[in-house]
């Protein structure tokens, strides 16, 4: 398996959150996990305030290793946050049923109120 960055330009993505009825109108960064020049997975963030990205999308097509593909894309996209000098990542939620909360919890997301999570990233200075 592979991961490509790319946009929200990109026919992969487009067909890929078409196939999970998810529309997007403003510039993301993407992840696309591919496997055998097939997408089976994908996340992207988009620019939330000054200092935070925000996950908008996190779709996978396989039920197979979901919690571990999840892991990589979402820690590979906050490397990504960090190199374009992001200080925190932010993912919402529509309700806390979501079968995607206990990977962000995981990952130490934590609550900000009650459809938010933020991750503070830690500084090396």
């Amino acid at each position: 398996m592979e991961i490509i960055v790319t946009d929200e330009r990109d026919v992969r993505f487009q067909e890929f959150c078409d196939s999970f009825g998810c529309e997007i109108d403003e510039p993301h960064v993407v992840l696309l996990l591919m496997n055998f020049k097939k997408a089976v997975g994908c996340t992207s963030f988009k620019v939330y305030d000054a200092d935070s990205a925000e996950i908008t999308t996190l779709f996978l097509n396989s039920y197979d290793n979901r919690e571990k593909i999840a892991y990589k894309l979402i820690r590979q996209l906050e490397k990504i946050a960090m190199d374009y000098e992001f200080k925190s990542v932010v993912v919402s939620f529509d309700s806390r049923e979501d079968i995607l909360i206990e990977i962000f919890e995981k990952l130490d997301y934590q609550w900000v109120d009650d459809f938010l999570m933020k991750k503070e990233f830690k500084s090396l200075i």
